[in-house]
């Protein structure tokens, strides 16, 4: 049903679209005399009230109203204004290329403002934390660090370079929180596309939604939704950056793209290249062989080194009649890690490795009417896994390796040769609709279907002697939402969000019980979600927002089956279900500062959350029942046109209710940290060495209370306000610590933004830093990153 669904909705859809479409369009772009896009041009029909704005590549579409003939003006503050004339036969299938001329008279007195695609996206009734990468992008700067510095975000990762990487968003975690690429879900490149290992330079922003997802999106998330970005250039465009660092890590990246002069074609590349060998110093526990007692002790990771590669070269057709946009794309990309620990840092692994590696098509369609706009994405992937642990032994925390003939392997006693394939066929289809000039009716639907299949020789066989992971396993999920957006309502003061959602999946597959028999696994579940999203403008600097949704969050794929590796398969994970509420207020006043505040409450039945099963592994389990609330303020300051000031914190308290154990119940939410705060200083100099030159000085300060890895009854918790100060009363390898994290760091750019070079020194003070499972981060490092841009 799902693929007979995704299959219709892809061939017949664009003919329905274009079928629809009405009148003739003008095209084309806006330039300056140096080939630059204008940003925000108005293209205007004469004598009539149509025009519309040049998008970020200088672009722009505008509909005649059905003229043979027309008279077109373009201008922009800062440039003198031109007004041409076109007849039909001039306008029929032509690209328009206009170039506007700078205008050096000084207007005084005048202040014009207007909002790009960022600012849309942060002023919308839906809550979304807008991280613009912008400025970030010729630092030596993750975009890790640049989530965690923002308000109730934290992106939490098991160890350095390519480890784990799970998002936290007002208390909700891990796969509850989605993840797209330009609104497409990424489930179809695996690890590839990890938050850790995608430069920044190679994101236009970074739209984190709280709460309410917009229908575009449709996904079954509970907690929100990580949209990346990508960059949107047009023209001749090339970017490349070398970045190396402590630890012996290298990062580049290249990202590039060539339209020829029409605009109808284009071909273009995004590539990086992520290696560490993350052999920084961690403090462990060592058993001592003689006395077979543990001494605490301070060593250097030997066999955690990480490398990867991903590169995307992609092509299409654009502006023409019957497309806005065809984009045919391919992706590979290879992972190799070596693991140095398991799920925590108890036991140590010296040979163990893993594996990914795919190559994968995709196709885009995309095309825009007067009313009606159709987007199709489309993509079959297959990832191949590969695990390998055939030491006859184990390792200690000074790499040495302690023979045992009776093993095969070091996590397990019959070791791992497993070599799995993860499939996907994926499709997502969105329709927009204009209803008015004021309301949208908008409909995303989401198939996935999904399957695993491989071998292990060294795995031990069900009673009927099968390899499980010979044993092909199905995973289909399908998401439709629908939703009607208004904007501007009883005089420009509201503007809502309506959303319904229809989950529905289902699991058929074989597993097996500790006696080795197999059992059949087939299930399916499904429902439906609502939600509703307003926002009250007070004044042209301040609003009110909230939002509330009934939603369901299915189990993934990764969860249910497990990765082969070191996360374990539960087929009997439930669906989660949530409640929430969120309340915001926000007020800004342009160049001088913005104060946001937001209040939310959650009540969560069978939350997934993921936990330590042994020192080796992890799964993902249901935790019945939690309730909590939350507030997270955020606060920008411009006291001067050169310094820029920055901060925030979250506090959020989630516990459990109804446990029927008394020792729990009311207990906080294991290894969920419930208190973060920042604090940010940007300045800017210029003219410093020649005319075109500048030197941005940057620094970052960030604290995490301590928290609890496991559940601890209420009455164990510090007894300072809200928790804030003191300590817990209970043993100490239970705590994750406080965590004090400075960095600094500069930039030169000797020429406008072409050139660039960069030094950061990222925990200054050397700090003990910890995350997930009290698995222990890098400590002091130092980064250096180049830049080099040219554009045409």
């Amino acid at each position: 049903m799902l693929k007979s669904l995704s299959f219709c909705l892809f061939v017949f859809m664009p003919a329905l679209v274009v079928g629809m479409g009405e009148g003739p369009t003008m095209k084309g772009s806006v330039r300056d005399k140096s080939g630059e896009p204008i940003v925000g041009a108005i293209v205007s029909l004469s004598n009539t009230a149509r025009a519309t704005f040049t998008d970020t590549s200088g672009f722009f579409a505008l509909d005649l109203e059905g003229r043979d003939s027309c008279t077109i003006r373009i201008q922009h503050i800062g440039y003198k204004p031109i007004t041409l004339h076109f007849t039909a036969a001039e306008m029929d299938g032509n690209d328009f290329q206009f170039v506007l001329e700078e205008d050096t008279a000084q207007l005084d007195e005048i202040i014009v403002r207007g909002r790009s695609r960022t600012q849309e996206v942060r002023l919308q009734p839906i809550k979304a934390e807008v991280i613009n990468t912008r400025q970030a992008r010729q630092q030596p700067t993750t975009l890790v660090e640049l989530m965690n510095r923002s308000a109730g975000i934290r992106v939490r990762q098991m160890g350095g370079l390519g480890s784990y990487a799970g998002l936290m968003v007002n208390g909700f975690q891990g796969k509850a929180i989605k993840n797209f690429k330009d609104g497409i879900p990424m489930d179809y490149l695996g690890a590839a596309y990890d938050l850790s290992l995608v430069p920044v330079n190679m994101l236009e922003r970074v739209e984190v939604y709280k709460g309410v997802l917009p229908a575009s999106l449709g996904a079954d998330a509970l907690g929100g939704a990580v949209n990346m970005v990508t960059k949107k250039a047009f023209g001749h465009y090339a970017e490349a950056s070398y970045e190396v660092a402590s630890f012996n890590t290298h990062r580049a990246s290249f990202n590039g793209l060539n339209s020829d002069s029409s605009r109808h074609y284009f071909v273009g590349i995004d590539a990086f290249y992520n290696h560490s060998d993350n052999n920084y110093n961690v403090d462990v526990n060592v058993l001592d062989q003689e006395t077979a007692t543990l001494y605490p002790a301070k060593v250097k990771l030997f066999h955690n080194r990480f490398s990867n590669i991903y590169a995307e070269l992609y092509a299409g057709i654009m502006n023409t009649e019957w497309t806005d946009e065809l984009r045919l794309g391919l992706t590979y990309f290879s992972i190799d890690r070596e693991n140095q620990f398991g799920s925590s840092m108890s036991k140590p692994f010296g040979a163990a490795t893993s594996e990914q590696y795919a190559a994968i098509p995709t196709l885009r369609y995309r095309k825009a009417f007067k009313r009606i706009s159709f987007d199709q994405f489309l993509t079959a992937s297959g990832i191949h896994v590969r695990q390998t642990d055939t030491a006859r032994g184990t390792y200690d925390w000074f790499g040495n390796f302690i023979p045992s003939p009776s093993r095969k392997g070091e996590l397990s006693v019959t070791g791992s040769l497993a070599r799995i394939k993860y499939s996907y066929l994926t499709s997502r289809s969105n329709f927009r609709y204009r209803l008015a000039d004021r309301h949208d009716f908008l409909i995303n639907v989401v198939s996935t279907n999904a399957g695993r299949s491989g071998r292990d020789p060294r795995a031990l066989p069900t009673k009927s002697g099968r390899d499980l992971l010979s044993v092909p396993a199905h995973y289909d999920k399908l998401i439709v939402s629908a939703g009607i957006h208004s904007k501007e309502l009883m005089n420009g003061k509201i503007s809502g969000d309506l959303i319904g959602k229809y989950y529905h999946y289902s699991v058929n597959t074989v597993d097996a019980d500790w006696d080795g028999d197999e059992i059949v696994r087939q299930k399916s579940d499904g429902g439906l979600g609502a939600a509703l999203a307003l926002k009250y403008q007070l004044n042209a600097g301040g609003f009110f927002r909230f939002s509330a949704e009934s939603a369901r969050r299915l189990p993934e794929q990764y969860e249910m089956f497990g990765d082969g590796n070191f996360h374990l398969s539960n087929f009997e994970l439930r669906p989660e279900r949530s409640t929430n509420f969120n309340l915001g207020f926000r007020s800004e006043k342009f160049r001088k500062y913005s104060v946001e505040l937001n209040g939310f409450y959650r009540i969560t039945h069978d939350l997934i959350l993921l936990m330590p099963v042994n020192i080796f592994f992890t799964q993902n389990q249901n935790v019945d029942n939690v309730k909590g609330m939350g507030l997270e303020t955020d606060l920008n300051l411009f006291p001067m046109s050169w310094l820029g000031l920055s901060g925030n914190f979250t506090y959020q308290d989630f516990r459990l209710f109804d446990t029927g154990n008394v020792g729990l119940e009311g207990a906080k939410l294991r290894n969920t940290p419930y208190f973060f705060a920042n604090l940010g200083a940007n300045t800017h100099f210029g003219n410093l060495i020649s005319e075109r030159d500048r030197l941005q000085l940057f620094y970052h300060f960030q604290f995490v209370r301590e928290y609890y890895l496991d559940y601890i009854p209420e009455k164990n918790e510090p007894s300072g306000f809200l928790g804030l100060w003191g300590r817990a009363n209970l043993n100490a390898p239970n705590i994750i610590p406080n965590q004090v994290n400075h960095s600094f760091g500069a930039v030169y750019t000797p020429n406008f933004d072409r050139i660039s070079i960069s030094v950061q020194v990222k925990n200054i003070f050397n700090r003990a830093l910890y995350d997930n499972f009290r698995v222990q981060n890098a400590g002091r490092s130092l980064h250096v990153k180049a830049n080099y841009r040219i554009t045409k």
